[in-house]
């Protein structure tokens, strides 16, 4: 008899367990034109058209990225457990075009134009991964919240946890641009 209640019972534990939506991710990529036949004056028009930072400096390129969460959970009895939770993220990424990369400029120009876009990608895509990890450990987190006696401090404790990751997940991507002189040290630089 016991062992046809452990059959019974694992998939009913299986059915209380939190369940995690897909996550989301919603990528958005807007583009500013900048023309001109030397590296001197495309590099002037980058810092004179580039987004704005916030720290109110033109850049090259900028990727933000925000996170929104939601979930449910169910009160049974005096306790209160996480039921589902579900994970948006939406990343803008701003970068540059140069109207006349096709018709203007040198080969050597032209050159130096891919290398400069590659390492801008590249530098972007650290902040769209930072955005990513934290839309992760959102998630984990929110699931791993402990049940409460009530869901007001259940959802209390879930934000707290996800505030948490979205504050440590800024401070890296603000590190990052110090550490990378926002991706001048890895090569994004025309000049």
């Amino acid at each position: 008899m016991r062992r046809i209640m452990l059959v019974w019972a694992v998939p009913l534990l299986m059915l209380a367990a939190p369940v995690a939506g897909e996550l989301l991710m919603r990528l958005h990529t807007s583009y500013y034109y900048i023309d001109g036949p030397s590296a001197a004056v495309l590099a002037g028009q980058l810092d004179q058209k580039g987004p704005v930072g916030s720290d109110g400096m033109h850049y090259a390129g900028r990727t933000r990225w925000d996170i929104q969460w939601k979930f449910s959970s169910q009160q049974q009895g005096t306790t209160c457990s996480m039921k589902e939770v579900a994970i948006a993220i939406g990343i803008a990424q701003t970068m540059q075009r140069w109207r006349g990369e096709r018709n203007k400029g040198a080969s050597g120009l032209k050159a130096l134009w891919t290398k400069f876009l590659d390492a801008l990608q590249r530098h972007e895509d650290g902040h769209k991964e930072h955005g990513l990890k934290a839309g992760r450990e959102i998630e984990a987190a929110v699931l791993a919240v402990k049940p409460a006696s009530n869901c007001e401090d259940l959802e209390s404790a879930a934000n707290t946890a996800a505030q948490a990751i979205v504050s440590k997940y800024q401070a890296l991507d603000e590190e990052y641009d110090r550490k990378t002189d926002h991706g001048r040290n890895q090569g994004v630089n025309l000049l």
